[in-house]
């Protein structure tokens, strides 16, 4: 499953998933590709962890974090919005409760490459599955090219770009992009990855239980 957190129900969750996935953000981000971001305790974070960001969480059994996705809705400053704007020229730049923003995908390298690969899918659709719950019309982004094919259209989500592919600060091509949701393009995505069960985990499976041994005590 992908458990899908935030910091009011990082409690209905076995261990601590908000802080698995800061971990894993310090592991990939800032020790592996050395961005300059902040951290502490070797977790790492920026503006938009805050109380109304949703994070997508895998975890293995010793309940560290495998693969992390953060979401965000367009209605509040989100990162595109205020740090890329530049990247957006097809359109006005998003600003809407029906359109969010996904950020930090993360997936453990050091894992086997076919491991790594499944948990991408199941991140994917989990995104999916989490829009489709909350009737999310469009997600956008800015990543690499590469990232874009390898995450997103490799799944079967075709992405359309909001403007052209320009140079990061690190010299390095982004380009930013939206990815439309539907029913279809999950089923498409399914049946490209193989995946067919309901992946996305909100908490509450624990509360209920949690309640049903209370009152049998």
């Amino acid at each position: 499953m992908v458990e899908c957190v935030t910091l009011e129900t990082n409690h209905l969750f076995e261990g601590n998933p908000l802080s698995a996935q800061h971990k894993l953000r310090y592991e990939s981000i800032t020790k592996r590709n050395n961005w300059n971001v902040p951290f502490v305790r070797d977790m790492e974070y920026d503006n938009y962890d805050n109380p109304a960001s949703y994070y997508l969480v895998n975890r293995n059994s010793f309940g560290r974090a495998t693969g992390v996705s953060r979401l965000c809705s367009t209605s509040r400053p989100y990162m595109l919005e205020e740090h890329f704007p530049h990247l957006i020229s097809k359109r006005p730049i998003p600003k809407d409760e029906s359109i969010w923003e996904t950020t930090r995908f993360c997936v453990d390298h050091n894992l086997p490459h076919n491991e790594r690969k499944r948990i991408l899918h199941k991140l994917v659709i989990a995104k999916l599955e989490f829009a489709l719950d909350r009737d999310i019309k469009e997600i956008v982004a800015v990543t690499y090219p590469v990232l874009w094919r390898t995450i997103f259209i490799d799944s079967g989500w075709p992405a359309e770009w909001l403007g052209e592919v320009c140079k990061s600060d690190e010299g390095l091509k982004i380009v930013a992009g939206s990815l439309k949701v539907s029913q279809k393009t999950l089923a498409n995505v399914r049946k490209t990855t193989g995946i067919k069960e309901k992946l996305i985990r909100y908490g509450q499976e624990k509360s209920v239980q949690q309640l049903t041994n209370r009152g049998a005590a």
